[in-house]
């Protein structure tokens, strides 16, 4: 007995654009046809060596902004479990009640709350610093006379 999933899995059809490739303008890489192999499928085109500096750049900012978010996610990792750690280790805070509620219960309530926030907005800053700096290598430099909207 053939199970119907399996059918419709067989009768898969991968899907393309029948729009054509934007025309290569002055800044753009042109689209070159990658020949394949006979008895092979046609590969996507590849980019001309012209645009190859903005590539680098791309994938520069990619590790930046991965290392960005592993750095982060690590630290606030760290800084997570030193707070619990805190909390749990310390009898001293066992002690303290404020409303009726004993410190380290509010401290694993909210005090991880503003450790979020804190690493949120280091990691949006460095994050929006790599991509001005990208910004700044990727694209040409402004005319010597000529004043942007950020200038003014």
């Amino acid at each position: 007995m053939s199970d119907p999933l399996d059918d419709r899995r067989a009768r898969r059809v991968r899907v393309r654009s029948t729009d054509p490739a934007p025309p290569a303008g002055p800044g753009a890489p042109a689209l070159l046809p990658d020949p394949a192999p006979s008895g092979t499928t046609a590969r996507p085109p590849r980019a001309v060596e012209a645009g190859d500096d903005v590539t680098v750049y791309a994938r520069s900012l990619a590790r930046a902004q991965l290392r960005l978010a592993l750095a982060c996610a690590g630290t606030f990792l760290v800084a997570v479990l030193l707070l619990a750690l805190l909390v749990t280790t310390t009898s001293a805070l066992d002690e303290v009640v404020v409303a009726g509620v004993p410190l380290p219960w509010l401290v694993h309530a909210y005090g991880f709350y503003p450790v979020i926030v804190a690493f949120a907005v280091v990691f949006a800053v460095a994050a929006a610093r790599n991509e001005r700096r990208f910004r700044a290598l990727a694209e040409p430099d402004d005319a010597p006379g000529e004043q942007t909207a950020e200038d003014a």
